[in-house]
């Protein structure tokens, strides 16, 4: 065993490579915690997540240095995780100077290195074990031995602008047979629901003219019906207005998305310049609101049938007109005949 084999350690190129970033992707994604045991002892490990930018830790950390194939691998872990490894093998064993502390820690990880090796059929050493000195990119493992709970690394100090080295390859196909599982959201977490009156498809060239004073019909009206949508991104739920309150009708659910299908054609190089005409006929949807509330994520995941959303405002009151997101213009409620309208009370900013 050659104790001197040391990593080459540079810093990593600033340029990703598409297979860099999908396999780093995969690696870091949410899963559930690999298990295993040592010395009858349990073992769990979880991905963390990936650090960019590594500090020094407050934490002694020891680099375990491991020759995988023809290939050099980093793993720091806490001082406490690695002497309790080594403490697996005897009890009360303290933890030695390399050479030796390499191969008392090796034989403490033997079960695991065996199943490494069986899994990628590659020859996996340790080579050393040092104080920790490698500051780079890394993916950061929570480690559990037994009642001592420590910190990982996972050095990628190979450059990250080409191929991904085989080792790091076989160490994501590892992570890959255990199950994801998705990470929790905060029910704090606040969402904002919004109340929507009516939406309209209107060509640019009609706001581009409109006027103070001139109404807006809506294509679609639950507001004229006594009810209100109400949107969260690509949720929506119905709402009856009694007074100045919305009550919902049911759970949020998908919103069913419209799809259109466009013909293309390869026209001559003179033909395919827009003109400001052009740019006249596209349709643009409006969207009109009365109001806007933030809310818990926890909260909306129970939000049911009666729940009560309080306007704190009349519910004929002043309706923002908003395109893509974003505010253009408000205007008033009015009736036209048997329907409702918007009367907008200024220029639309899109048209100045």
């Amino acid at each position: 065993m050659n104790a001197s084999v040391r990593p080459a350690i540079f810093e990593p190129a600033l340029t990703l490579s598409h297979e860099v970033v999908s396999w780093l992707n995969d690696v870091v994604s949410s899963r559930r915690p690999f298990q295993s045991r040592i010395s009858g002892e349990p073992l769990s490990v979880r991905m963390q997540g990936l650090v960019w930018q590594q500090k020094p830790s407050v934490i002694p950390m020891l680099d375990c240095v491991w020759r995988v194939g023809n290939e050099t691998i980093v793993l720091s872990l806490s001082r406490r995780l690695v002497e309790a490894l080594v403490s697996s093998v005897q009890s009360g064993l303290a933890l030695p100077s390399d050479p030796t502390a390499s191969l008392i820690l090796e034989l403490a990880l033997e079960p695991l290195v065996a199943q490494l090796e069986d899994q990628t059929q590659l020859n996996v050493q340790l080579v050393g074990v040092r104080e920790a000195m490698t500051l780079a990119p890394c993916l950061e493992l929570d480690i559990v031995f037994g009642a001592v709970s420590g910190r990982g690394c996972l050095l990628l100090f190979s450059p990250l602008d080409g191929l991904v080295p085989s080792a790091f390859r076989a160490f994501g196909a590892l992570l890959s047979q255990l199950p994801r599982q998705p990470r929790e959201l905060s029910p704090e977490l606040p969402a904002i629901v919004a109340g929507v009156i009516g939406t309209l498809c209107v060509p640019a060239a009609l706001l581009r003219k409109a006027c103070i004073g001139d109404a807006l019909l809506p294509d679609l009206s639950p507001f004229g019906r006594g009810q209100i949508m109400l949107s969260m991104g690509r949720l929506w739920a119905g709402a009856d207005i009694e007074g100045d309150d919305l009550i919902l009708r049911g759970p949020f659910r998908p919103r069913s998305i419209r799809l259109e299908n466009v013909h293309m054609t390869t026209q001559p190089e003179s033909q395919q310049e827009q003109s400001e005409a052009d740019l006249d006929d596209v349709e643009i949807e409006l969207v009109f609101e009365c109001g806007r509330w933030p809310m818990p994520l926890g909260d909306l995941r129970g939000a049911g049938e009666g729940h009560v959303f309080e306007l704190g405002r009349s519910i004929d009151g002043p309706v923002d007109i908003l395109a893509n997101g974003r505010r253009i213009g408000r205007g008033d409620i009015v009736r036209i005949g048997d329907e409702l309208g918007i009367r907008l009370r200024s220029r639309l900013a899109c048209s100045d």
